[in-house]
């Protein structure tokens, strides 16, 4: 099955964000290298996506290694449709634990052909370009809800600008 995900960053600087069509039994370690390259995020730091609630609470931490011993859940043992899926549409990513890059993961569709795959994440759309900065801002990842809420429903009007749902194979 092939999903179509948008990956938003949140930026002080205007809308910034990445259309991406993976196949959904990729796992989570494909999907970080695809956000660092299209952001342009040079890849020597530290990642890790978050599952979210309804409310865009965080839930659980998925990082790129395993950070705790005895923990052994990390990126690439995970697929992208066991925590990203119709009923969990969101997931929160972080680049850079120094600067705190943050993005916002969000299901926009999916094909309901089960025989079609790809074999890597493509990027399909990108609008805006990342600051050279991150945004200076104070908040603890568990309220990321606070930082997206008031520009999700921009991000969705731009998507209506642009797609046109009849040509999405």
């Amino acid at each position: 099955m092939i999903y179509r995900i948008r990956v938003t960053a949140y930026t002080d600087k205007g809308h910034v964000f990445r259309d991406i069509e993976t196949d959904s039994s990729v796992n989570l370690e494909d999907l970080n290298n695809v956000i660092q390259q299209s952001f342009g995020l040079d890849g020597m730091e530290m990642a890790s996506f978050y599952t979210l609630d309804d409310e865009l609470n965080t839930l659980d931490e998925i990082p790129l290694f395993p950070m705790e011993e005895g923990k052994t859940v990390s990126m690439d043992k995970v697929r992208l449709e066991e925590v990203l899926n119709p009923d969990q549409p969101k997931l929160a990513y972080v680049y850079d634990y120094m600067n705190m890059w943050q993005f916002l993961v969000e299901l926009l569709e999916q094909s309901e052909d089960e025989d079609v795959r790809l074999e890597t994440p493509q990027v399909v759309y990108s609008k805006g370009q990342l600051p050279d900065e991150p945004p200076q801002i104070q908040f603890d990842i568990k309220n990321i809800d606070e930082i997206f809420d008031d520009d999700l429903e921009n991000f969705r009007d731009d998507f209506d600008e642009y797609y046109d749902p009849d040509e999405w194979e």
